[in-house]
């Protein structure tokens, strides 16, 4: 009996162990590397083009989404919140849509987004590789400081308050 005890609790101790490890492991982490953002050039939903040097002196947060990528939807309200709060700090959001233009444009009066959102599946796939993508997931997000450096990536949503401390640690004090 002391036994069938002694392996159960050691199969459990196993269990609950082999689980924190798994949960650990799995989760998105942030990805802190430093180095220059690569050149990117992406049409725009009107038919034009945003660039990422043209945002130089602001601190770029890009973040690739879908109208398909329910996670990346119920991020939309929190970073229009953000660039809401922040663009006059010096925040400038992106959103780089792995998309089809017309359901990303049919989209737009829903989410209520106000930042650019750029479009184009080949372009846009080949934007995040550049910018250091290693899962090919979404929603999948880049924060450039004013220098034109990634100082942070992100596979998966943001917590609001974690977003916070990450946009005012990378702006200037007020």
């Amino acid at each position: 009996m002391k036994k069938t005890l002694f392996v159960a609790a050691l199969a459990f101790v196993a269990g609950v162990a082999g689980f924190a490890l798994y949960h650990y492991t799995a989760q998105p982490k942030a990805d802190t590397a430093r180095t220059l953002a690569p050149e990117l050039t992406l049409p725009t939903l009107d038919g034009g083009s945003a660039s990422l040097s043209e945002l130089r002196g602001k601190l770029v947060l890009v973040n690739f989404w879908a109208t398909w990528c329910a996670p990346c939807l119920q991020e939309i309200p929190l970073l229009v919140e953000m660039q809401t709060r922040y663009a006059s700090r010096g925040l400038q959001l992106l959103g780089p849509a792995l998309d089809d233009p017309e359901q990303v444009r049919a989209s737009l009066p829903r989410l209520k987004i106000q930042y650019p959102v750029l479009v184009g599946d080949a372009q846009v796939t080949r934007a995040m590789d550049a910018l250091g993508d290693t899962l090919g997931a979404l929603p999948f997000s880049v924060l450039i400081d004013s220098h034109g450096y990634v100082v942070e990536r992100k596979h998966g949503e943001f917590e609001r308050e974690e977003l916070i401390r990450l946009i005012e640690a990378h702006l200037p004090a007020t």
